[in-house]
């Protein structure tokens, strides 16, 4: 789980480990045990288990950190509605920006967007004053499209822009003014020469991939590949030349 989000919604399974609460000590309808934050802190910052526990804040310039949390073994279900699976555009920050709320979130520097939803409470306002800054704690899909990331914590420092938008904007990623092109909940077998327009944001190469393409990550080295989830990596793509969407349409290692 995300530091910038362990704090807050991932604690859900308090009444395991506390006994009983109080109607003060519920976040968004989710109860959570006060025991499990009471005595933790972030750059010697004290983490508030009740009262104003999440940044509500919006900055003049709209850009926050972002951080990363859910998929893997840190699936949960999220105090709004939803799983966080890792496996689509959701995002924290419903003090922020309110619960089913539609947020565009934009890299400033390659002018890459996804529209997301906010389904979660968090992160923790110790979090926010650690970083000196606010954050947006999002699915690791949205850090793969946006910056070729699987994960993102506050110290990473990556800045993102966020602007609420419409509640009917489509969930999706783009680039300029594109419609977006919003994953699926299973990864397509791409077709060579045929993706339908769909890409992914490589921040090695500086340039969108087609779907099906797989490339190995300046940051962590490892292999990914181009799916309509967005970058998914697999053991098999170094071996095989395959990965989660099929055989890789185009191959770059890094060194090539």
């Amino acid at each position: 789980m995300s530091l910038a989000r362990t704090l807050v919604a991932g604690l859900m399974v308090a009444t395991a480990l506390a006994g009983c609460y109080g109607a003060d000590e519920e976040v968004e309808g989710a109860p959570y045990s006060a025991a499990l934050v009471s005595d933790l802190t972030v750059g010697g910052f004290r983490c508030p288990s009740r009262g104003e526990i999440a940044g509500r804040t919006r900055p003049a310039d709209s850009l926050y950190y972002i951080t990363t949390f859910g998929g893997g073994g840190d699936t949960q279900p999220m105090a709004c509605f939803g799983t966080a699976d890792g496996r689509w555009m959701y995002i924290a920050d419903s003090w922020r920006f309110g619960c089913r709320s539609r947020v565009k979130l934009t890299n400033p520097r390659t002018g890459r967007w996804c529209v997301t939803q906010v389904a979660d409470v968090g992160p923790n306002i110790c979090v926010e004053q650690a970083a000196r800054k606010p954050i947006i704690d999002a699915s690791p899909v949205i850090t793969r499209e946006l910056y070729g990331v699987g994960s993102a914590g506050w110290s990473d420092r990556i800045v993102v822009r966020a602007d609420l938008v419409a509640s009917n904007t489509p969930l999706g990623c783009g680039s300029g003014s594109s419609a977006p092109s919003t994953p699926s909940t299973t990864p397509a077998t791409p077709a060579p020469g045929q993706n339908g327009g769909r890409t992914c944001y490589s921040t090695t190469w500086g340039r969108d991939m087609s779907l099906g393409a797989c490339v190995q990550s300046r940051s962590d080295r490892v292999y990914y590949q181009c799916t309509n989830l967005g970058w998914v990596t697999s053991g098999g793509i170094t071996a095989s030349r395959t990965g989660p969407g099929g055989p890789c349409t185009t191959y770059l290692p890094l060194n090539s």
